[in-house]
């Protein structure tokens, strides 16, 4: 064997020792008789399928160093209006360089699958689109999906019809939109019917962003759902922060709708806790109604949306760290809950993205996190070390920690 786990926790409680060979799950089994070229003893910690982040903002993460090259008058100006400067002084270089941050990241907490969101607009061009898409060929063995994403719409901006043709054209995973932004609902109609076209015509599934507000009225996400329904096509729905603030019928009845079209929906509930723009007392959660969905049959799950952007201003590009965050936004703490935790950032948005041989199975690619914990509940309480990242069957990261008490 290549590389042997032994002595691993699995996720249903067995232990086991797990086999690797040829980048794959050759082996899963108590006491395997084999010998590795490596070895490494688990002694008991929990051995995972990789985390994945099916939606992540990548061109404007890290933004402050963009920022930092502006001159003083945009760099005082407020963060949205200072985004548009930095975007017109993006190089596919620049872009590249804090991909690469991200990617790195994500190696280091355990993730084997990204799908990356370019803006592709009349500031960012397809600048952001090209250089994120040069991550790809450095990182072979991730899997990282692009998104070309039309922040600023079409109303506004018709050029950015033709951009966002160009962006699909060299080839890309899904169609990103976010007809909610645009100005009025026969324009929010158009921009989704352009983008689900679009998305039709190249064999793509639509991933979009939905209803990112506190206004009730804003309902892109079931107009999207009621095109996909109809169309019979993928659909992925991010945000759709609106259901929280809409009446519980109105809700239900979209939630119906996104159950009926077979959408997945992503929950970013930190991000939300941040942006939500109500400030009066009782501040509102901000994001979507997670349980509501869950319990009408809609999978829903977590991704990190956003690290260190006029959006959000933190993040590491963990999904244990989100899942955590997740358990405390969605309030998902308790019994069955957490094991809805692990499948929002492993096993869901592994099938929603379309990633082959996923899991912890016999001939799975070895894409594999260690974490330095017995089990998930207390994974999630101390968000520990990853003792060891496998990636394409080879160890690619490895964490350690010290902690010295001096209690005398």
């Amino acid at each position: 064997m290549d590389l042997i786990v032994r002595g691993a926790s699995l996720p249903d409680g067995r232990r086991a020792d797990l086999g690797i060979e040829d980048g794959r799950i050759a082996a899963l089994e108590d006491g395997l008789s084999a010998t590795g070229k490596r070895e490494i003893m688990a002694e008991g910690r929990l051995l995972l399928p990789a985390f994945v982040n099916p939606h992540l903002h990548a061109c404007k993460s890290f933004w402050r160093q963009e920022l930092a090259r502006q001159p003083p008058e945009v760099r005082s100006l407020h963060r949205f209006q200072a985004l548009g400067h930095v975007k017109r002084a993006y190089t596919e270089e620049s872009v590249l360089e804090r991909g690469i941050q991200l990617v790195r990241l994500a190696i280091q907490h355990g993730t084997c699958a990204l799908r990356l969101f370019a803006d592709v607009d009349e500031q960012a061009g397809l600048r952001a689109f090209n250089g994120l898409k040069r991550l790809q060929a450095l990182f072979p063995f991730m899997t990282i999906q692009l998104v070309p994403f039309p922040q600023n719409g079409f109303a506004r901006h018709p050029g950015n019809r033709e951009l966002l043709e160009q962006a699909v054209a060299l080839g890309c995973d899904a169609v990103g939109a976010v007809p909610w932004l645009e100005p009025g609902e026969a324009d929010q109609r158009a921009h989704a019917e352009f983008c689900l076209d679009l998305a039709m015509k190249h064999g793509l599934p639509l991933h979009a962003v939905a209803d990112d507000t506190d206004n009730p009225h804003s309902r892109t996400g079931a107009l999207l759902a009621e095109l996909c329904l109809e169309k019979r096509w993928p659909l992925l729905l991010t945000q759709l922060g609106s259901l929280g603030f809409q009446p519980d019928g109105e809700a239900a009845q979209t939630i119906a709708t996104i159950r009926a079209a077979g959408a997945v929906v992503i929950s970013n509930g930190h991000i939300e806790l941040v942006t939500c723009g109500v400030t009066a007392q009782p501040i509102p959660r901000g994001n979507t109604r997670v349980r509501e969905l869950l319990d009408a049959g809609v999978r829903v799950l977590a991704a990190q949306d956003d690290v260190d952007n006029p959006y959000y201003p933190f993040g590491r590009n963990d999904p244990l760290e989100v899942a955590l965050m997740t358990a405390h936004v969605a309030q998902l703490a308790w019994d069955d809950d957490l094991e809805t935790l692990r499948q929002m950032v492993t096993d869901w948005p592994a099938e929603a993205i379309g990633l082959p041989d996923y899991g912890l199975h016999l001939g799975a690619r070895a894409d594999l996190v260690l974490l330095d914990a017995q089990d998930w509940r207390s994974a999630l309480q101390f968000q520990p070390a990853r003792r060891a990242v496998i990636l394409g069957g080879r160890v690619r990261a490895e964490e350690r920690r010290e902690v010295q008490l001096f209690l005398d």
